[in-house]
């Protein structure tokens, strides 16, 4: 019998490669769709929209969480104001530590819910992005593991990454470009 697992999902492309990887080795994904940091309503209805395609698609149950997007500012709103970014001189600390805090949010609520669910492990498709930093991940995911007394799945699926995307590209999902917080959306306007 699969072991159920709750995966903090972000997208399709991502999605798609770790249930994947994640049936190989026994687990039932449960499908943990919780996105605060997408920036606007509707690129975070239009990842949703494919993530519930796809689980419907694989019979996958999906947890939905009230979308929230005050719950990711809250904490950074000092820094919204661009006088007071003082990251201009060094934008690569600045995105380090949105960057932690936001796994940290994703990865906290995860644990809980999987904690309230009584499902005994999590993990995040996060884990597939050459882009994120999977030190910190893994790194953050343990110690609130312990929090939690719940176990913390790691692994390196980045090699699935380009799969993921032409997953997506071929069942004509949504490939996202960028992580979705609008921290994000500016530095990709400015490259």
């Amino acid at each position: 019998m699969a072991k159920k697992i709750l995966l903090h999902t972000c997208c399709v492309s991502c999605l798609s490669f770790v249930h994947k990887k994640l049936a190989e080795k026994n687990f039932e994904p449960v499908v943990f769709y919780y996105n605060p940091s997408v920036q606007g309503k509707i690129e975070y209805l239009n990842r949703l929209k494919d993530v519930e395609h796809y689980c419907q698609n694989e019979k996958l149950e999906i947890i939905i969480p009230e979308y929230d997007e005050p719950e990711f500012f809250k904490p950074i709103e000092p820094w919204q104001d661009p006088k007071s970014l003082k990251f201009v001189n060094d934008k690569n600390r600045f995105r380090r530590k949105r960057c932690e805090f936001c796994y940290e949010l994703r990865l906290r609520k995860t644990a809980e819910v999987a904690k309230r669910k009584k499902i005994k492990c999590f993990s995040t498709t996060l884990l597939v992005s050459p882009y994120q930093d999977h030190e910190f991940i893994d790194y953050i995911a343990s110690e609130i593991s312990k929090n939690f007394e719940i176990e913390f799945i790691y692994d390196d699926w980045r090699k699935g990454y380009w799969q993921g995307r032409n997953y997506g590209r071929t069942h004509k999902f949504m490939i996202p470009s960028y992580c979705g917080c609008a921290f994000s959306v500016a530095e990709r306007m400015l490259e």
